[in-house]
Parts: structure tokens; C-alpha cells; sequence
């Protein structure tokens, strides 16, 4: 409705809608599903115009996993972020911020692009990873896994950040902003792979303690992220357990 107190209810909520997607395109096929989906999104349109766009993104998300699917893990979460991340910078031509939200804003204002990936690649990781909960077709996120160019990608643009100004600055800063995303949602998916192996009561302190403290759980997942490229916790080759040690 348009209400900025219930935004993070909606964001929640909005996380189930790839996966709602997919269950009723596997059971009631794919007529139906797109005239839900149209019908869906001309409501929201009625109520908040504005919304339709996220709505509409976030339901494209959907099919994105499911057709991307044999590509890979990786691909399929990727493929849901450039799409979160089109759509914004589309919403951003089309509607323009507000001249008091660019003031607020006017040092990270130059960085939007970069945050709007790294935001746009965390959200498709939990998006995918409630897909593959409900839907079970999906291969699950702990099969995420991308190549070491991750690390000097980070590396490099985080010397170029300290070593640059100007110009050069700003697109080191942007690079450095794109590399954090993609190695969070590494670090996201061997997150997963831990918690799943570890003991109840391990579970639920683990769980508390992210509740308490979000930013502590995704500096935890750019740590692993990180060494997940040194020591591959998850031996892991494309994507599939391969049993070996590549460290």
C-alpha cells in the first residue's frame, strides 16, 4: 500500500514469488500462470504504480531460475541479479529520485549502480535458495561457486581504491562494490553448506545471533566467500562435488 513501515514485510514476502512462480507453472502450467501473473501485477499497478516494476522484476525471477536451472547454479542467481539490477537503474530513468533522497545521498550517489548489484545479487541468492526449499527442483544453492577471477577482481580494485582519485577512483570503488556482491553470495552458499551439517542447538544459536546482528552474517560471508577460493570448503568443481582437494 505504499506504506514505508511495512517495506521490509513486503521484501520478505516478495522473496516466496520466484518460487510461487515455479510451483504453479509445474502444476497448473503455463497459460494460467502468465494470466495470474498479468492479472497480479495489473492489481499492484491499481493500488501503487510505482511497485509494479519491483513486483514485476521479482516475478521474472521465476522463470529466470527455472530455464537457467541446467546452466548451473551460479548462472541461474546471476541471471536474477542483472535483472533486479536493470530494472532499478530502468526505475531510476523512469521516475527519477527525489532531489532531497540525492542530497542524503551525494557521496554513494556516484556508487548507485555497483550497490544496486551488490543488493540485487544477495536478494536473488535468498530468492533462489526459497525456490529450491519449496519447489525442490531446482540444484540447491550450495552448489554456488564462481572461478578465483573473484579474488583479484577484489584485490585489484581494492588497491586501485586506495592507490587512485578522480575518475579512476570511482570506477575502482564501483569494481570493488560488484566483486563484494558476488563473493557475499559465495560466502552465502558455503554459509548454508555449514549451517546444514551442523547440530541443532548450533542452529538455532547461529540463527539468533544473524537476527541479532545482520551485518556480522555477511561479513561472515565475505570472509568465506573469500577462502572458499583457497581451501573450495565444499570441494566443489563447476558446481558438482568432485571428492577431490584443489588446495
Amino acid at each position: 500500500m505504499g506504506s514505508s513501515g511495512l517495506t521490509p514485510l513486503g521484501l520478505g514476502l516478495s522473496l516466496f514469488v520466484p518460487a510461487l512462480f515455479i510451483y504453479s507453472y509445474n502444476h497448473s502450467g503455463a497459460p494460467l500462470t502468465l494470466l495470474a501473473s498479468i492479472l497480479g501485477l495489473m492489481a499492484v499497478f491499481f493500488v501503487n504504480r510505482e511497485a509494479t516494476l519491483d513486483i514485476g522484476s521479482v516475478l521474472m525471477m521465476g522463470p529466470v531460475f527455472r530455464l537457467l536451472k541446467r546452466s548451473g547454479v551460479s548462472t541461474a542467481v546471476l541471471g536474477g541479479a542483472l535483472i533486479l539490477t536493470a530494472v532499478t537503474i530502468f526505475e531510476e530513468h523512469l521516475f527519477s529520485l527525489p532531489k532531497e533522497i540525492k542530497e542524503e545521498i551525494l557521496e554513494i550517489y556516484k556508487y548507485r549502480y555497483a550497490l544496486y548489484f551488490l543488493s540485487s545479487a544477495v536478494f536473488s541468492a535468498f530468492a533462489y535458495g526459497a525456490a529450491n526449499w519449496l519447489v525442490k527442483e531446482l540444484p540447491p544453492l550450495t552448489e554456488f561457486r564462481l572461478g578465483f577471477w573473484t579474488v583479484v577482481l577484489f584485490t585489484v580494485s581494492a588497491l586501485a581504491t586506495l592507490l587512485t582519485a578522480g575518475t579512476f577512483k570511482i570506477i575502482s570503488v564501483n569494481l570493488l562494490l560488484f566483486s563484494l556482491g558476488l563473493l557475499i553470495v559465495q560466502g552465502i552458499a558455503v554459509f548454508l553448506w555449514f549451517f546444514q551439517k551442523s547440530s541443532p542447538a548450533w542452529k538455532l544459536i547461529v540463527g539468533i545471533l544473524i537476527f541479532i546482528f545482520p551485518p556480522g552474517f555477511f561479513l561472515t560471508a565475505l570472509i568465506l566467500g573469500l577462502l572458499d577460493q583457497k581451501f573450495n570448503f565444499r570441494k566443489l568443481n563447476g558446481g558438482k562435488e568432485n571428492g577431490g582437494n584443489p588446495s
